[in-house]
């Protein structure tokens, strides 16, 4: 009986290089392998090309995961730091359907980025390999999951329709591994949140992710959602009850789930109900030894507290407690008066006749004799010694 060429990809040999492929998936999936061994699987099985699997969030433009084989890892680092995010694919990736193969010859060939940094810098020094096959599937939350091989365009007709059929015939293994990856995040996420509001009855606090959906939330949250005078939940994301407050609130947000330290986490704003102060945090990723947690990532999950500062807006500070407790001046006193009713410092400076500059190196003064660095911390200071 003759040898079979290493150039023929029959139905049999696609079956079983489909085989490898798929059991690398599903070991990854159990923890009995790794990610990488499945990219690895399909390169090796057409000599001259490299793959890769990634998750990425295209509206983000957020990598959260890459695994590449047979390639440089000069070129790993430079995908994830700059050329993933100018990627000339994107946009033909965003717009098709979960489970789509497609090979990039037949839909979107490379030569149409010729003129692009992406194509010049990053693709073309890799071994001429210009075409590919590519799978997309739906991670969750805005990430989409990637498996693509390059090869040169010299071997599109051995293997654009042997990589394509491979990718068909495992999608449904990937897409399996990522159906248990959403369920189990979303439980282990479930306990990072519940465990955050343990012993957090004193204040309204509730967690939410980066799109302001709300995760977990208190009693006293529960009952600040349903008045809507300091905090408004509408299709289930949550917006504080003042403009500006709400800006800023969306602006840590956005630092705190990127994983970037504010000092805008901390503020006070003033609702119908009185004074409030917003505090928050980013809550500690819980570490996980299955194997998913490399493919779909920990989202990052915040902790809101919102705290009341006074009963209503027109309650005074006693003056002597505060000069006698801190060493506060009248003047001192009175522009943490203003702060705490939700006032911001130009706004303060405004109502007390002095300009903001002033007002500014009254506030340090205040942060040294306090001990504290913050407005926030300030704030929640002077409620306690009410």
């Amino acid at each position: 009986m003759g040898r079979r060429s290493n150039d023929v990809y029959d139905e049999a040999r696609i079956a079983a290089i489909s085989t490898e492929v798929a059991a690398a998936v599903d070991a990854a999936t159990f923890g009995s392998g790794a990610w990488d061994d499945v990219p690895a699987a399909l390169s090796q099985a057409f000599p001259g090309s490299f793959a890769g699997l990634w998750n990425m969030n295209f509206g983000q433009s957020r990598l959260n995961f890459q695994s590449w084989v047979n390639t440089d890892p000069a070129f790993v680092a430079s995908y994830a730091e700059h050329f993933a995010h100018i990627n000339p694919w994107t946009p033909y990736w965003s717009a098709a359907k979960s489970g789509f193969v497609a090979l990039s010859e037949e839909v979107c060939p490379a030569r149409l980025f010729a003129n692009t940094e992406f194509y010049n810098d990053w693709l073309r020094p890799q071994k001429d390999a210009e075409a590919a096959a590519g799978l997309k599937l739906l991670g969750g939350d805005g990430e989409t999951i990637q498996f693509v091989i390059h090869f040169p365009i010299s071997g599109s007709e051995t293997f654009g329709h042997a990589t394509a059929e491979v990718l068909r015939q495992v999608r449904g293994n990937l897409g399996r591994s990522i159906s248990i990856a959403r369920l189990m995040r979303a439980g282990t996420e479930g306990a990072v949140a519940a465990a955050a509001l343990v012993e957090r009855s004193r204040c309204a606090a509730f967690v939410v992710d980066y799109t302001r959906s709300v995760r977990e939330a208190n009693q006293r949250a529960v009952q600040s959602f349903s008045s809507g005078r300091c905090v408004n939940i509408r299709n289930n994301r949550c917006f504080l009850a003042n403009g500006d407050a709400d800006a800023r609130f969306g602006s840590a947000l956005e630092s705190l789930s990127r994983g970037f330290p504010t000092d805008g986490a901390s503020f006070s704003f003033l609702t119908t109900e009185g004074p409030m102060q917003v505090t928050m945090a980013a809550l500690p990723a819980t570490a996980s030894s299955n194997s998913f947690a490399a493919l779909l990532s920990h989202r990052q999950l915040v902790l809101v507290l919102v705290t009341e500062l006074f009963s209503t807006a027109n309650d005074a500070v006693d003056l002597t407690t505060l000069r006698t407790a801190l060493g506060l001046t009248p003047s001192e006193i009175t522009f943490c008066q203003r702060l705490l009713l939700g006032e911001s410092v130009s706004d303060a400076a405004d109502r007390l006749g002095i300009s903001v500059e002033t007002a500014r190196t009254r506030l340090k003064a205040i942060f040294q004799k306090t001990g504290t660095s913050r407005q926030g911390q300030l704030m929640l200071l002077l409620s306690k010694l009410r």
